[in-house]
């Protein structure tokens, strides 16, 4: 992928810089099945404790007989005025697979459905929750669909895990070296003990008159209160060089893991995770479980993937395995975290490019576009968030962080959707996956909005038929898929956006294509100077229609 940040200037003047990072794209997944720690992956039992890989396993028992692959590319609104830009493409995808059990055994399954780049949150509901909708029905005429309950395991849940995975092994290791155990040790006295103490002396001196002079007159209380809050001590700063010379010198570490060391070290992350006694790992829910925000403390200023990254590279420092505890997900279920894109031009598959506005990052976290576009693009550019709430001599180590990390950096949102479905002996069902998600954008000329889709779980079935893709777009926008697609047309069809919210009547180009390849992704891409020109119509068209009305 090649990010291209740009400045711009009163005089127009553009500054571009290119961060090449080539690879694969991000996408989705057909059903699979989810790998427990032990035994059959049909078992019965919790799903997906915390010490699972979270990767597919093979199935042999069920046949796949087709897969009806649907993807359309809409907007859920128009900008409030021809001047707001336009949102990116909201693709609706319905993955709908046909799956006979022939066997004379009734066949209770987890299924994982991984979702990259993000799924879309509707604005038109009481409770705002990701559009997600899983749906059965058996193969029996007037039967109706039966809607599986679905719990997603997050994106930040994954990143959670594999930060107190990463702090685990850090500590174990340095707790092996006696050395290095007491010079980080000597850190974190100098440093993080002795701010939480000046944080709770000041608590006191606030709210109780007597304690407040008893810590006055207390010579080691008043001592530790007397220091200031937002500067370092020098016996910190002593702790800290004598670190860095033991980490350099004694184990001959680069400059950037040095300075990375020191940080972690020196930042207060948190008490660490208590595993509960009667069990040996919490079992990964849909949200709210402890990993979510764990062991992030003033890192959060640059975002929770640059969070995760610092504590993964450290990792791999004492154990290399480490480093590919993410990106060994993303093999498994055969995508890749980094991104391509499919050319509108040529109709090749290469590395993805992006452009933004560096000055417009800067003042704005939540920049709609970008945000719903592109949720990699804060990892992927050294970002500090101005507003965080945290001290100097943090934010001065936050910068060391995003200064001395890797410049390429693959950690990439994805999120498992996990559902249980039984399938009966000797019978068919349809199994229906739908979702919807924002296209992300490729800036090289011509720029366009895509949306990627993994093929390779396909290829872990013992028996998997054909996939029959069709991708509907709006008529007249250039349109290019990774393979060859026939143009069927145009169609009028209503489009539903949201439960009880339909986009009203559209002409859709209709491109369909049976795919023989079980392995891979497949890259769809639509113009995006059409698409935003015709959004922009559609917003100037409104006013014009409310006064008719």
């Amino acid at each position: 992928m090649s990010i291209r940040v740009a400045k711009h200037a009163v005089c127009a003047a553009a500054l571009a810089i290119a961060i090449m990072t080539p690879g694969r794209s991000l996408g989705n997944g057909g059903p699979f099945v989810i790998k427990y720690p032990n035994g059959d992956p049909a078992a019965r039992g919790t799903f997906a404790r915390l010490d699972p890989s979270l990767k597919p396993a093979q199935e042999d028992r069920l046949r796949v007989v087709k897969e009806d692959l649907k993807i359309t590319f809409l907007s859920d609104r128009s900008p409030a005025s021809p001047s707001t830009p336009p949102d990116p493409p909201l693709a609706a995808v319905s993955a709908q697979y046909t799956i006979e059990n022939p066997t004379d055994q009734d066949i209770d399954i987890d299924f994982g459905f991984p979702i990259l780049r993000g799924i879309y949150t509707s604005r038109f509901t009481m409770m705002p929750s990701p559009d997600v909708r899983v749906t059965v029905k058996a193969n029996v005429p007037g039967r109706p669909d039966n809607l599986v309950h679905a719990e997603i395991i997050s994106n930040s849940a994954i990143y959670g895990l594999i930060r107190h995975r990463a702090r685990t092994a850090i500590e174990a290791a340095v707790a092996r070296d006696a050395a290095l155990a007491k010079l980080v040790a000597t850190a974190r006295a100098t440093g993080i003990a002795r701010q939480r103490a000046r944080k709770a002396i000041g608590q006191v001196v606030e709210s109780d008159v007597a304690l407040a002079k008893a810590v006055v007159e207390d010579r080691l209380l008043g001592g530790l209160a007397a220091g200031g809050h937002e500067q370092p001590d020098a016996d910190h700063d002593q702790a800290r060089s004598a670190l860095a010379d033991y980490l350099a010198k004694t184990m001959k570490w680069k400059p950037r893991d040095v300075a990375l060391m020191v940080e972690f070290a020196s930042l207060d992350f948190g008490l660490p995770i208590a595993i509960p006694p009667d069990r040996t790992h919490y079992p990964l829910l849909s949200g709210g479980h402890p990993y979510i925000n764990a062991n992030l403390g003033s890192l959060g200023a640059i975002g929770e993937q640059k969070a995760t990254q610092f504590f993964a590279t450290l990792a791999a420092r004492f154990d290399p395995a480490e480093a590919a505890t993410y990106e060994a997900i993303f093999t498994a279920w055969g995508g890749d975290v980094r991104e391509r894109s499919v050319d509108l031009a040529t109709g090749q598959v290469r590395p993805r490019e992006i452009t933004i506005d560096a000055d417009k990052l800067g003042k704005d976290r939540n920049l709609s576009g970008y945000a719903r576009s592109d949720p990699t693009i804060y990892a992927r550019v050294d970002y500090l968030d101005p507003k965080a709430r945290i001290s100097d001599p943090e934010k001065a180590s936050c910068k060391t962080v995003l200064k001395n990390l890797p410049v390429i950096f693959t950690f990439a949102p994805m999120n498992l959707v996990h559902y249980r479905v039984q399938f009966p002996a000797r019978t068919t069902q349809t199994l229906t996956v739908e979702y919807k998600q924002y296209a992300y954008k490729d800036t090289r000329d011509p720029t366009t909005y895509q949306i990627a889709y993994v093929l390779h779980p396909a290829s872990l079935w013992k028996d998997f038929g054909p996939i029959h893709l069709e991708v509907a777009t709006p008529s007249n926008i250039p349109f290019r898929a990774s393979v060859d697609c026939k143009n069927d047309g145009t169609e009028e069809r209503t489009m539903s956006i949201a439960p009880g919210r339909n986009g009203g009547k559209t002409r859709l180009a209709i491109h369909r294509a049976t795919l023989a390849q079980k392995t891979g992704e497949l890259f769809l891409a639509i113009d995006a100077k059409a698409w935003d020109r015709r959004i922009s119509e559609l917003a100037a068209n409104q006013p014009k229609q409310q006064a008719r009305r």
